[in-house]
């Protein structure tokens, strides 16, 4: 089975600036979560996040909407975290399939 590791990318200033990021708090409210469990799926590696120099954990577009899918996971399907993990690593597995045949696809045009 293929596992997705994310980790925390660092970030500059110059960087943080030109994309549109949210804070740990933002997502939280975003996805309506508390913080404490957003660093929880971090430390599980479920999701991508950005931290700059004083440490603070920044999310793009797609991981506040991964995060908002492993909340409706947890939330509304009452999925386990283990089985989280085990779908988010089908589904990243399944992305990346796609994405390699849109490449091929292209190629044979």
């Amino acid at each position: 089975m293929m596992t997705y590791q994310y980790q925390l990318t660092c970030i500059s200033e110059s960087e943080q600036n030109r994309v549109s990021l949210s804070d740990l708090e933002e997502a939280a409210e975003l996805c309506d979560l508390h913080p404490e469990m957003i660093e929880e799926f971090l430390r599980g590696r479920l999701v991508h996040a950005f931290k700059n120099k004083q440490g603070n954990i920044y999310f793009d577009s797609s991981g506040v909407s991964r995060l908002r899918h492993i909340a409706y996971l947890r939330e509304h399907e009452q999925i386990k975290f283990r089985t989280i993990r085990y779908i988010t690593s089908l589904l990243d597995s399944l992305e990346a399939r796609e994405k390699e045949l849109h490449e091929l696809r292209e190629r044979l045009r």
